[in-house]
């Protein structure tokens, strides 16, 4: 009995710290054991010497057209995320972006952006994406997952998941902490491809606010979804949403984003 008691105060604790952090725009509440200012420091440090890597064997491409095309759209998405920040009593957030827009010269399909405001995108993309409004919702997709703490939240699952699996492996013994370690992995893919969702919202709110169409977005996942090609697998095994329920979601959200287009 005793045994099972500590299971479900472990399980009360660990819903009772799940509530630390809100998301915005989808309010969803976040888990979050480390600093916003800490990951954005580490971050930061990965950034720059990745650079400095691509630069060394002369495939920075930031100073090509392209190269300067995204910096451009960056700094117009930089001013809307900052008024929608502003606007939305974030503005604590501010302190840990320190903007940087790079390109990489690679056939990678691929673009990133680490918390702290430093985004990178792969040459190999900016085809696919076609126009202007294509790049932006990308760029907003991956700023999203920097401004509501993803990766933040990703290291807070991880440290708790490993609590979880050593105290079950105490409690109850290895065969049962086998179980527990599976439904911890299906469990945290769930979350990522909930994050996979809040991003999209916040690609769309993002570049509708910096002047773009969010209309856009949906065809420019259309377009990278024809690229990658439908997994076999089922979705609940995958640490991205089907494309079929991605678009499906976006054009849900589409009308709502159409109010940060028009205002």
């Amino acid at each position: 009995m005793k045994k099972w008691l500590k299971l479900l105060f472990l399980a009360t604790l660990l819903a009772v710290i799940s509530g630390c952090t809100v998301a915005p725009i989808t309010g969803r509440k976040q888990l979050s054991l480390v600093s916003e200012k800490s990951v954005a420091a580490e971050a930061a440090t990965y950034y720059r010497q990745l650079i400095n890597d691509v630069e060394s064997k002369g495939i920075l491409a930031s100073n090509t057209p392209d190269g300067q095309r995204l910096k451009r759209i960056g700094n117009n998405m930089k001013t809307a995320v900052e008024q929608y920040l502003s606007e939305h009593g974030m503005e604590k957030k501010l302190s840990n972006l320190n903007w940087e827009f790079n390109l990489i010269r690679s056939d990678t399909i691929n673009a990133f952006a680490t918390a702290g405001g430093k985004i990178a995108f792969y040459t190999g993309i900016m085809p696919v994406l076609k126009n202007d409004a294509g790049i932006a919702y990308v760029m907003g997709h991956e700023i999203g997952h920097a401004i509501a703490g993803h990766l933040r939240e990703r290291k807070s699952q991880n440290i708790l998941a490993g609590i979880t699996k050593v105290v079950t492996g105490a409690v109850v013994g290895n065969q049962i902490e086998s179980l527990v370690s599976e439904g911890i992995r299906y469990t945290l893919l769930k979350f990522s491809r909930t994050q996979e969702y809040e991003a999209d919202k916040y690609g769309m709110v993002f570049m509708a606010m910096a002047g773009y169409d969010p209309a856009e977005a949906i065809a420019a996942q259309e377009r990278i979804s024809s690229l990658a090609g439908s997994s076999k697998e089922p979705e609940f095994k995958l640490t991205h949403p089907s494309e079929p329920n991605r678009i499906a979601a976006m054009k849900k959200f589409l009308p709502e984003a159409m109010k940060y287009y028009k205002r």
